[in-house]
């Protein structure tokens, strides 16, 4: 039973020294967020909202604030810059008029569109840097990373 304490406990460093190195390197090196937030003049945090927003259609403020873990007070101001964008808009429930939704208008939808597509040119100038071996197994552990990771 020690046994495999220890071995939980060793493999749990491992993942968490790993997660802190993942996330620096997907930031600087990999998606850079930088120069996608400066080339379509949007935060990473609006590109989350919409992208979220794209695979439910909508969400209350309150379900938007919890899928990521943010205080309400923090994420209506971002849904109202996205407003003043002109990506997404408040809509009232047709069921409840007290429930109001924040839905992505077409505009977002193309917005998200043209941040995937230069991710995409990004991603596919990893193909002269890596093998196909390892540009495959990328790809592979990337699937299994995002699919472990939704079952948490």
């Amino acid at each position: 039973m020690e046994n495999n304490e220890g071995l939980r406990n060793a493999v749990a460093e491992s993942i968490s020294k790993n997660i802190f190195q993942a996330m620096a390197l997907l930031k600087k090196r990999v998606v850079r967020f930088n120069s996608l937030q400066a080339e379509h003049g949007i935060p990473l945090s609006h590109v989350q909202v919409l992208a979220l927003l794209n695979e439910v259609d909508s969400m209350t403020i309150s379900e938007i604030s919890q899928k990521f873990d943010i205080a309400k007070p923090n994420i209506t101001p971002l849904v109202d810059r996205l407003i003043a964008a002109g990506l997404v808009d408040r809509v009232h429930s047709s069921t409840d008029r007290r429930v109001v939704n924040v839905v992505i208008l077409p505009a977002g939808r193309q917005k998200l569109m043209e941040i995937q597509a230069s991710l995409n040119a990004n991603v596919a100038d990893w193909a002269r840097v890596l093998s196909p071996e390892e540009f495959t197994g990328l790809a592979d552990a990337l699937e299994t990373v995002t699919s472990t990771l939704s079952k948490i």
